[in-house]
């Protein structure tokens, strides 16, 4: 992609937030926590009214964490909740887990999304020639800040650490005073929330290079929640709800060897962990190819979906794992060597 066409995509992507962002706001309610999460009770959380197009889309059937569910409840029954630095492994379920929290609640959302090359200008605003004046246009997020929306960093960790340095006085909820004199109130009620595989101070060495090391000063700011991959009775329900036509005996096989990989992940005999998205990709994989007689089906699908990431003597371990839960001979060597999975 050429440089000036990757810049005209950026300024439609921008053009059309910022038509979102003049969609009226939506009406304050309130929803139970039955309609939220599902369990039995009529305790009330704050949300909007339905109808705006920034709420993210629910995914039926999504699979809450007992404990997670408590963790939100009290974060949203508090007056001004603070924002969380949500950090665990790749692929947890981290993100999914907000945008699922906010779709319920109908709250407008807004993910930024971590990069190397973003600027503290490129959150807060910036000075741009508009008519042939120079003006100071506030940064989207400034909009949604006011507005008491939902405000997600993505892999926050992936930041330059002066770009959260800039946005001190958003994670306190405070007023923000602009480069022109412009000043920002915030929303009586303000969501925010970032996700990492890191806590930000330089966990995981090499597993994940090039993440960022924040101040102090700046993890001070957050609330901390740490996640993991969900109990084995969790993530079996979570294929099973995703992927209806799938073998029930498969599923529990397909879980036990994720526990068993990450087990190996932690152990430091593989690479990296297996995630639930790795897991969804499987089993598709597994369903569409699952008559196939060129491939071993079980372990092409387990390749097309984790397996061709890893080192093949690594691969090799990894299939003998699968061959171990659902007693399957593993291809030969040669056959992997070849391809023909």
């Amino acid at each position: 992609m050429s440089t000036s066409t990757a810049q005209d995509q950026s300024k439609q992507t921008t053009g059309s937030l910022a038509r979102l962002l003049e969609t009226p706001d939506p009406t304050p309610t309130t929803y139970t926590v039955q309609e939220v999460f599902g369990i039995p009770s009529q305790m009330t959380l704050p949300g909007f009214a339905p109808g705006h197009p920034l709420v993210p889309t629910p995914t039926p059937g999504y699979v809450w964490t007992p404990g997670l569910v408590k963790d939100f409840i009290e974060w949203l029954c508090e007056p001004s909740p603070e924002p969380l630095w949500i950090s665990g492994p790749t692929g947890c379920g981290k993100t999914e887990c907000l945008k699922q929290l906010f779709a319920r609640l109908h709250i407008p959302t807004v993910i930024v999304s971590a990069k190397k090359s973003t600027e503290p200008d490129d959150i807060l605003g910036r000075v741009q020639l508009v008519d042939g004046n120079t003006v100071f246009t506030p940064g989207h997020l400034l909009t949604t800040y006011t507005r008491g929306y939902a405000i997600v960093f993505d892999e926050i960790d992936g930041y330059n650490p002066e770009v959260m340095m800039a946005c001190h006085r958003l994670l306190e909820r405070a007023v923000v005073t602009l480069d022109d004199g412009t000043i920002i109130p915030p929303a009586e009620r303000i969501l925010m929330a970032a996700t990492a595989n890191t806590r930000g101070d330089g966990q995981g060495g090499d597993v994940y290079a090039a993440t960022s090391v924040f101040n102090l000063a700046t993890l001070n700011r957050f609330e901390k929640w740490e996640m993991s991959y969900p109990a084995p009775e969790i993530e079996e329900r979570i294929l099973q709800n995703a992927l209806p036509s799938l073998d029930s005996q498969a599923i529990i096989a397909m879980v036990k060897v994720a526990g068993d990989i990450r087990t190996a992940w932690d152990n430091g005999s593989c690479p990296g962990p297996i995630s639930i998205r790795d897991l969804l990709r499987w089993g598709r994989k597994l369903l569409l190819g699952a008559n196939r007689t060129d491939v071993a089906p079980l372990y092409h699908a387990f390749d097309k979906a984790f397996g061709h990431g890893v080192d093949p003597h690594v691969r090799a371990m990894l299939h003998k794992i699968i061959q171990t839960h659902f007693n399957i001979p593993a291809p030969e060597m040669s056959e992997r060597q070849g391809g023909q999975l």
